[in-house]
This record gives C-alpha cells, sequence and structure tokens, in this order.
C-alpha cells in the first residue's frame, strides 16, 4: 500500500491533477478498485476493512467443497445436532411471546429466535437452509456433480427432520413448559398448521432469500461480533416476518402433532414440510446462489477456479460421485 501510495503522489500534477501513467490493460483489469490509490485524494489514506466479492466468493467457495468433501456420518451427526439446535428457537419463541403476554409472536416474542441458527453458525452445524446452499455455487461452475449435490441435500435433510422430530418430542411430552406455554406453543403450532400450501410455499421462498443472503454476508465477515449481528438481524426479519423455515416452523408442527390427537404426524410431510422446503430451496437457490454466480460468470477463467480441478464432462456433472479432477487426487 505504501509502494502504491508513493507511486500516487510521484504522478500528481499541480493542484493534485494525476498524469496518465504506462499501464497495461492487464494490470488493469487485474488492479481492485478498493486497493486502487487512482481516484483517492493526494493526502489522507484509505483503510480497506472487508472483503472484496471474488474475496467473499473464494471463501463460499473453500467452504462449499469442505461440505461436498464430507462424508455421510459426517454429514449426518452434524445435521441431527442442528435439528435438535432449532429446537431452541421454538423454546425461545413460546418463553418470550407468553411472557410478553402476545397473541403470536412479535417484536418480542421473536427476540430470540436466532438463538438456534446462531449455535448452528458458530458451532458449524450442517442446516439444509444454510450450509448445503453454498454447494450450488461449484455445482453451477461443473467443479461438483448435481448427483453429489443431491447426496449432500439427502443426508442432512433426513437428520435435520430427525433432530426436529426428537426435540419436539422431548418439549412435548417432558416437563419442559407450564400450562400457560404448553397452551402458547400448541397455538403456534395450529397458526402454521392451518396455513394454506400455496402461502407456506410462498413465505418459504423468501425466508430461504434470507437465510442464503445471510450466509452470503457471514462469509463477508471478518470476526464474531459481526457474524452474531448478521444472523441475529436476519433471523430475526424472518420471525418477525411471518415467513416459514422448514426446520424451525416443522418443529412447532410436530410438537402440535404429539399435543393433539386430533393431528396426525405423518400427513405433516406432505401438507407442511414439502411446501416449507420447496420454498426455501428455491428462494436460496434462485436469489442468492444463481445471481451471485451471474454477477462472477465473466470471471470464469479465473485462477480462483484452479485448486478445484477441472470441469466435469456433463456425464460426470449429472450422476458423478467423486471429485477425481481435484489437484492431487
Amino acid at each position: 500500500m505504501m509502494q502504491d501510495a508513493q507511486g500516487f503522489h510521484d504522478n500528481v500534477g499541480p493542484r493534485g491533477a494525476s498524469t496518465p501513467t504506462a499501464e497495461s490493460d492487464a494490470q488493469k483489469e487485474q488492479r481492485d478498485p478498493e486497493e486502487s490509490l487512482h481516484d483517492a485524494p493526494a493526502e489522507g489514506s484509505t483503510i480497506r476493512d472487508f472483503f472484496s466479492f471474488e474475496e467473499i466468493f473464494a471463501r463460499v467457495l473453500s467452504v462449499a467443497d469442505h461440505e461436498l468433501d464430507a462424508s455421510n456420518r459426517y454429514l449426518f451427526w452434524s445435521g441431527l445436532g442442528a435439528g435438535g439446535a432449532l429446537g431452541l428457537t421454538f423454546l425461545a419463541r413460546v418463553i418470550f411471546s407468553e411472557s410478553a403476554g402476545e397473541t403470536t409472536p412479535g417484536l418480542l416474542g421473536n427476540l430470540l429466535y436466532p438463538v438456534g441458527f446462531l449455535i448452528i453458525v458458530l458451532g458449524r452445524y450442517q442446516l439444509f437452509t444454510e450450509n448445503t446452499l453454498t454447494p450450488v455455487v461449484l455445482v453451477l461452475t461443473k467443479l461438483a456433480s448435481v448427483a453429489n449435490l443431491l447426496r449432500l441435500w439427502l443426508v442432512v435433510f433426513v437428520a435435520n427432520m430427525i433432530g426436529a422430530v426428537g426435540v419436539s418430542a422431548l418439549l412435548a411430552f417432558f416437563d419442559v413448559l407450564d400450562p400457560p406455554r404448553v397452551e402458547k406453543a400448541l397455538e403456534m403450532g395450529r397458526h402454521a398448521h392451518e396455513t394454506g400450501w400455496f402461502q407456506i410455499f410462498s413465505k418459504a421462498i423468501f425466508a430461504g432469500w434470507i437465510v442464503a443472503a445471510m450466509v452470503w454476508l457471514i462469509h463477508s465477515c471478518k470476526d464474531t461480533t459481526s457474524r452474531v449481528f448478521v444472523v441475529w438481524l436476519l433471523m430475526y426479519f424472518i420471525g418477525v416476518g411471518g415467513f416459514f423455515h422448514v426446520i424451525t416452523s416443522s418443529v412447532e408442527v410436530f410438537f402440535l402433532a404429539f399435543r393433539d390427537s386430533s393431528v396426525d404426524l405423518l400427513p405433516l410431510f406432505p401438507d407442511f414440510v414439502l411446501p416449507v422446503a420447496l420454498g426455501n430451496t428455491i428462494g436460496g437457490v434462485t436469489f442468492v446462489a444463481v445471481l451471485n454466480y451471474a454477477l462472477f460468470a465473466e470471471h470464469k477463467d479465473s485462477k480462483l477456479f484452479e485448486r478445484y480441478g477441472d470441469r466435469l464432462s456433463w456425464k460426470e456433472w449429472l450422476v458423478g460421485l467423486e471429485r477425481s479432477h481435484r489437484p492431487g487426487k
């Protein structure tokens, strides 16, 4: 940076006006606008305290690569923990809503809605709508296969669901909530259960968008405090907005099924879990992963992708599970 600054001052004319310097087109293309002093004032200094788009993208790719290489056993147990952690989000909403006297969770009732997501993000657990959306970027660039992505999604989703069912049963059959809070939990479950299929799907799309945006912003953060703020703000928005997240919302209806004999557990999967899962997936993939890839498409030949090996053939991209083209494998 000092060298760049010196070079800048060597090329300023009267009253700070810069004069042209000999610079190749390649150098101009490679120059990071956040680091360049080409348009900076003649005095003062610039501190670059955030990642560029390409750097964020590189961090997302690194996480995605790790997830696609993870074993089914690791994905399952990590996903199981994530499903259980989001039970704390349901518990927090019940306690805060009942204590605040809110009919439905509102500004106060959703105050700790992000608690389960904070555990997952900081603890690096596998959540279907969080970690599993980042590998889409590698699939879009044909550096990972669709089959491997589906494997990842399936294992994590099943584990998340088992964790959600387990924590719902724990809250329903153990003496965790006092009667007023049990009634509040049942009200929340009935509200979700009675919502129409298309309305659930529509609200789930925006929840998926918000979660995927959270993932992108987390990779732009340099410290834990920033990550906590990003997670809390965006997940609080999901709670206050009444959007549906496939795991947290499923805990609500599963609890209802365990406590209310008129509601069966199995029909909840096609009637409730399916529209939420579809909406979350479409929202996350379309509004974040695809759009970010589209913005980055012009850099598809960047050295950023070299560490992930050669592009897969169409057959390998569709049905392959092995990443045999990667360097060193």
